[in-house]
């Protein structure tokens, strides 16, 4: 609410008056409202001279700048990297843990966090008590047919970590299997059978069969034939 003040005469008058929001100006016009520009409109955009590529042929340069983006890195950018590389060494026989993990080049993925590790059970050097309650502890993640102790992880968002859990639960399984208190001797242990690999029987096996060669007919053959065949038919 503002207020105005006005002279008459020698006496001063206020005058009162509201003001209305923008919102508002144009139901006070008699209802009628100033439509927004469509620029973006197809009545509304310029008519197309052919001075410019069209959206298929921007996407084709995109993908030409691309690839030879991936030239040059390969062109001058890989050959550094021999500074850095290094000769394999065969794992020796203290390095039993193998990992494995995804990395996919030039793009991210949620499964490149996951780490799984697998171990020999027979590696670990433990007795049969100790072997017992270790398989009874790691439930099914002992492979039977491989006779390995499997286990993964992606609960933690670095591969590292996840690498370095299954690590330490590996050796908690290790020092609880190796605890005297409890060997869990009176808990059977039912593991399920292993696949047993089908070999074909010998006995089925068909020795080579040598096909026969064809008589050759010699000349002499078919003049002799000839010869008779006429015989005949003069008798």
């Amino acid at each position: 609410m503002l207020r105005q003040t006005v002279m008459k005469g020698n006496a001063l008058a206020l005058r009162q008056f509201s003001t209305t929001s923008i919102a508002l100006a144009g139901r006070q016009m008699g209802g009628q409202r100033r439509k927004a520009d469509k620029k973006f409109d197809v009545e509304f955009m310029p008519k197309f001279d052919f001075d410019d590529q069209t959206t298929i042929g921007h996407n084709l340069f995109e993908n030409i700048r691309q690839v030879r983006e991936y030239l040059r890195k390969t062109e001058f950018e890989l050959p550094k990297l021999n500074a850095f590389a290094k000769p394999f060494e065969a794992p020796t026989a203290d390095q039993i843990l193998k990992f494995k993990s995804h990395t996919y080049v030039g793009e991210g993925h949620p499964v490149e966090k996951k780490v799984v590790l697998n171990v020999k059970v027979s590696d670990l050097k433990l007795n049969e008590t100790e072997k017992h309650k270790l398989l009874l502890l790691s439930g099914p993640r002992y492979n039977v047919n491989t006779e390995e102790l499997v286990m993964s992880s992606e609960r933690f968002p670095h591969r590292k970590q996840n690498k370095k859990y299954l690590i330490d639960t590996l050796n908690k399984l290790i020092i609880e299997a190796k605890d005297t208190k409890d060997t869990f001797a009176d808990i059977p242990l039912d593991l399920p059978k292993p696949k047993q690999r089908l070999e074909f029987p010998k006995e089925w096996i068909k020795s080579p069969v040598v096909e026969s060669q064809p008589e050759q007919v010699t000349e002499q053959v078919i003049v002799e034939s000839t010869i008779k065949q006429e015989e005949e038919k003069t008798l």
